[in-house]
């Protein structure tokens, strides 16, 4: 193999890995199952995030849902109007709350239609 395709291989698993998240190893099994199609790649590491599914068992869904309930709680969703804050909570309280109480969620969504609020969604950074 020469030192341009090396470099070249390189490459592409970079963008993909820039792009999606993915460690070294996928993103190169991923561009090889695609023939190497960057393109390609992206289309279909974007199809298997949307659909990802889980197989745990007894006590690790427990612990599943502990780390996604970390992760929506280090994720802050901030509403704002004129540069205001109006409501600040966590990701996790503002998908419960949807769950909750769905047409007062919709109540909220038009009005801040109505008055030009913007949402912003951030990661709290971790203090240990």
């Amino acid at each position: 193999m020469s030192a341009g395709l090396i470099n070249e291989e390189l490459q592409k698993i970079d963008v993909v890995r820039e792009r999606t998240g993915l460690s070294f190893t996928d993103a190169r099994s991923l561009l090889e199952s695609v023939n190497w199609d960057v393109m390609e790649a992206l289309i279909t590491a974007d199809r298997s995030a949307q659909k990802r599914i889980w197989e745990v068992r007894g006590m690790e869904v427990v612990d599943r849902v502990r780390q996604l309930v970390r992760k929506g709680n280090a994720t802050n969703i901030r509403i704002k109007t004129n540069d205001r804050v109006i409501i600040e909570l966590p990701v996790t309280a503002g998908v419960l709350g949807t769950v909750l109480a769905p047409k007062l969620a919709l109540l909220a969504g038009a009005a801040c239609l109505l008055t030009k609020c913007s949402v912003e969604f951030d990661q709290v950074s971790s203090q240990n």
